[in-house]
């Protein structure tokens, strides 16, 4: 009798675990079918910039292009700019008049920071040597690749903290951060760091970090601005040192006209397989354009005002997806079995 009253339950929680389950299956095909279609190849813009309902995990349809081995391209999504892109934006070089207390202390620290370096480094911007730039390129870069992790990081912590959402900031400030790497993994590969300035990144970077995490933590504001001015220095120098590599007779002509472009930069800015470092150095310049005007428009927003910059994010996203699945001439070569220089790992040796 107590056998049948156990056979008898177990039937009946099949019957209702059924039943269940034939209810969810309905539901989900019943979510499917009402499921709006998303625009930009799967992607939703951010809830505060788009008409339609905030999307609850949204299925990706674009996934990143793969190798053989199955590793992602470079995750990040990184403009590539134009010839039009280039020749338009670095014709004028637009200068932020600071107006607050908090500009003029940021402009006037630059100035004398930008100043003592020069000297430091006996950088002579009339006709500089290939050495003192390429300190100057692997120095700065390090340098530069600080305050968009940190304010991502910021705003990261802080949506944790407060419960509160961060309105698209933290991708652009992490895809900064990201180019800014990128820019010295590229240097790295064209130059070779001596002591001297490995020592001076491994210490300036405690240095400046700290300083600029304070700042950002006091008033995110002037850590932007800052962050603007510094990177419209960034864009003089760079056109000064496209100017010297494409002048005749200058040192930077003579040991930079025709070297080629790194293969890392190549793949990063999706450049053709006979481009020069003369190529690479147009499109680093016209991306510290980009961190100049992303900074200043920051600074000049309040905390809580939604990304504009959301719809350059997703066409990006579209362009490079297309790229990579069309290019059939040079096709995706970051993995798991290159170096970051694009070489291919040696094998550990048996019996090591």
């Amino acid at each position: 009798m107590r056998a049948m009253r156990a056979a008898s339950l177990h039937t009946g929680r099949k019957h209702v675990f059924h039943a269940m389950m034939r209810s969810v299956t309905r539901l989900q095909s019943t979510a499917a079918a009402d499921k709006p279609k998303t625009p930009h190849g799967g992607v939703f813009p951010h809830f505060r910039v788009s008409s339609g309902e905030h999307p609850i995990q949204p299925k990706i349809s674009t996934e990143p292009p793969r190798v053989e081995s199955g590793e992602w391209v470079n995750p990040t999504i990184n403009h590539v700019w134009s010839e039009e892109e280039i020749q338009k934006r670095l014709s004028t070089q637009p200068r932020h008049q600071p107006k607050l207390l908090s500009d003029k202390l940021a402009f006037n620290f630059l100035q004398i920071a930008y100043w003592s370096f020069n000297k430091v480094t006996r950088y002579h911007a009339a006709d500089p040597s290939p050495e003192a730039v390429a300190f100057r390129l692997l120095f700065l870069e390090s340098i530069a690749g600080v305050p968009g992790m940190v304010a991502a990081q910021h705003r990261h912590f802080r949506s944790l903290r407060t419960l509160s959402r961060d309105y698209g900031w933290i991708h652009t400030l992490l895809e900064e951060a990201e180019n800014e790497r990128m820019h010295l993994l590229t240097f790295l590969h064209a130059f070779t760091p001596g002591p001297l300035a490995r020592g001076s990144i491994f210490l300036s970077q405690f240095g400046f970090g700290s300083l600029f995490i304070l700042a950002y933590v006091a008033k995110p504001q002037f850590a932007h601005r800052l962050v603007g001015y510094i990177e419209e220095m960034a864009v003089v120098t760079y056109t000064n040192i496209i100017e010297m590599v494409e002048t005749p007779d200058t040192q930077l002509h003579k040991a930079w006209a025709n070297k080629e472009a790194p293969e890392i930069a190549k793949t990063y800015w999706r450049l053709s397989g006979d481009a020069s470092f003369l190529d690479v150095l147009k499109q680093v310049a016209v991306d510290e354009t980009n961190h100049r005007d992303t900074n200043h428009t920051f600074a000049s927003m309040a905390r809580d005002d939604p990304n504009p910059y959301i719809a350059k994010h997703l066409k990006d996203t579209e362009d490079f997806v297309s790229y990579w699945r069309t290019n059939t001439e040079n096709p995706p070569v970051e993995g798991k079995d290159l170096d970051f220089d694009m070489t291919p790992k040696k094998s550990p040796q048996a019996g090591r």
